[in-house]
């Protein structure tokens, strides 16, 4: 089983199936990456993100819409997208739409829109989580991408390796398995190493290669990124309790005992997090759609 693992990475690598981030989205997380003070104006945040039309257009659409406050009146200007929506989520906007365009049109037994509500749903319930809690406050700088890209494993292997993983979907279905272990039944590695696979390759920090790689069994990732890994796992479970499911596996599974152990999250943080996600989804126009 492990040649077969070794075989899938070599293929990811040698004819260079793994997709490049956004340039545009890559340019924004580095200036963010180097703090407020340091900033540029929202003028010339606009003027880096209006060179790539097609990221420019979603900016301004989501902007407009309900959720991001379209009924103050629509503005048609991408600085003033940045003052309206503020740097920070400006910058995850972009990571989010640069990485959903980046796979459209992936084919195979994964409903790509199912993905990304899923995958957004978890990113939202992370910024909650680290906005709102002490524990987390640590995790602040990396838990939305962490959130976003935690399945992005399973868009890979369904789009490059589609056969293999019609198997892995038909073993899960029928033997009532959690994905990720019928992955590694089947293919000897799972979603999260070949999402973290992506992640180094994008240059993202290792603390989210190792959030996306441990986030169903947080307890197997190094210390200094526990809490992170911890907060995806809880995260995923959130979404997934509220009906937002990690698309093709039918489990649900309860989190780690250790993550609930360690983040002390109460009731209260739950289901603050989960209606934020469900005014997400209610009032936000639906993402997905507006970004593909």
């Amino acid at each position: 089983m492990s040649m077969l693992r070794e075989s899938i990475l070599k293929r990811l690598d040698l004819e260079n199936r793994l997709p490049h981030m956004n340039a545009t989205a890559m340019r924004i997380r580095e200036l963010v990456s180097r703090g407020p003070e340091n900033w540029p104006n929202a003028a010339a945040i606009g003027k880096i993100i209006e060179k790539d039309l097609g990221l420019a257009a979603k900016i301004l659409k989501i902007a407009n819409s309900v959720f991001y406050g379209g009924s103050f009146g629509p503005i048609g200007d991408i600085g003033q997208a940045v003052t309206r929506l503020g740097v920070e989520e400006v910058n995850r906007i972009c990571t989010a739409v640069g990485c959903i365009q980046m796979f459209a049109g992936t084919s195979g037994g994964i409903d790509v829109k199912d993905f990304w509500k899923h995958s957004l749903g978890v990113a939202i319930v992370m910024r909650y989580f680290t906005a709102h809690s002490k524990v987390a406050a640590s995790c602040f700088e990396n838990a939305y991408t962490a959130g976003l890209f935690h399945d992005i494993g399973i868009l890979i292997l369904d789009r490059y390796f589609t056969a293999e993983y019609e198997t892995v979907l038909d073993a899960g279905c029928k033997e009532q398995l959690p994905l990720f272990q019928a992955e590694k039944k089947t293919l000897g590695i799972d979603h999260g190493e070949i999402g973290a696979h992506l992640c180094r390759n994008w240059r993202l920090p290792d603390g989210i290669a190792e959030a996306v790689t441990w986030h169903h069994f947080p307890d197997g990732c190094r210390e200094a990124d526990r809490k992170l890994c911890q907060l995806v796992n809880i995260a995923n479970f959130t979404c997934s309790a509220l009906g937002l499911p990690e698309p093709g596996d039918g489990t649900v599974q309860p989190g780690s005992a250790g993550a609930w152990h360690d983040l002390a999250l109460d009731d209260c943080d739950l289901n603050e997090a989960a209606s934020e996600v469900e005014s997400a989804i209610a009032q936000g126009g639906d993402f997905v759609a507006l970004a593909v």
